[in-house]
């Protein structure tokens, strides 16, 4: 570990501040478990040791709690201290209301990735060079226990329901009902309800394939 990141501890006093003054510190909370429990820290610190450790060594997490303590950042006029003292991850944009985002969002290595849903649900994990936005006629609700591979575009106003596992690299244009699993190319669904399936995702009708 780099001992010289410890300095800043005592600089994150605002980052503190912001999550004890913030309402959805459950939230918060549970989004820290996710973390913590990736990078291997999850016997090793508690509290706001915890909320420190992650934000000094999980970059994709600053992100995540900008968001949801920017209310309170407005508030006191600190955000752009916040970020001088310790930037957010620039290849990792989040486009979502923090109020629209459920408990237990975890960003693996977010490079070059766009989260612009209209909302998301519990326990989403989201990898690297995902793509989730805006088609031109809109944007995507995910639900929730969905994970998103490497690579995934998932595009417009189209619904993803729960416990969805969309693999990496598919472009998903259209609903995808709940307990599936997407793999590309073309994007089909390959497991529903724990059944063995062959679904085709077009636009339109989903096309039964075999």
């Amino acid at each position: 570990m780099n001992k010289l990141k410890y300095l800043r501890t005592p600089f994150l006093i605002l980052h503190i501040l912001c999550y004890l003054l913030c309402k959805d510190r459950e939230k918060i909370k549970a989004d820290l478990v996710c973390f913590t429990k990736a990078y291997g820290y999850d016997n090793k610190y508690t509290g706001v040791e915890r909320l420190v450790r992650i934000l000094l060594f999980c970059k994709e997490y600053r992100n995540i709690f900008y968001s949801q303590v920017s209310t309170v950042q407005k508030k006191w006029h600190i955000g752009f201290l916040m970020e001088i003292l310790l930037p957010s991850y620039q290849f990792l944009s989040i486009g979502t209301n923090s109020d629209k985002i459920g408990k237990g969002l975890f960003v693996e290595h977010g490079n070059s990735t766009i989260i612009h849903a209209n909302s998301i649900g519990d326990n989403c994990w989201v990898n690297q060079n995902v793509t989730i936005g805006d088609s031109g006629t809109g944007i995507p609700d995910i639900g929730n226990n969905v994970r998103i591979g490497t690579g995934a575009v998932v595009l417009g106003p189209i619904k993803i329901g729960d416990n969805v596992v969309i693999g990496a690299n598919a472009t998903v244009v259209k609903d995808v009902p709940p307990n599936c699993t997407v793999v590309p190319s073309p994007s089909y669904i390959i497991k529903k309800d724990g059944e063995r399936v062959m679904i085709k995702l077009l636009k339109g009708n989903l096309i039964t394939t075999c």
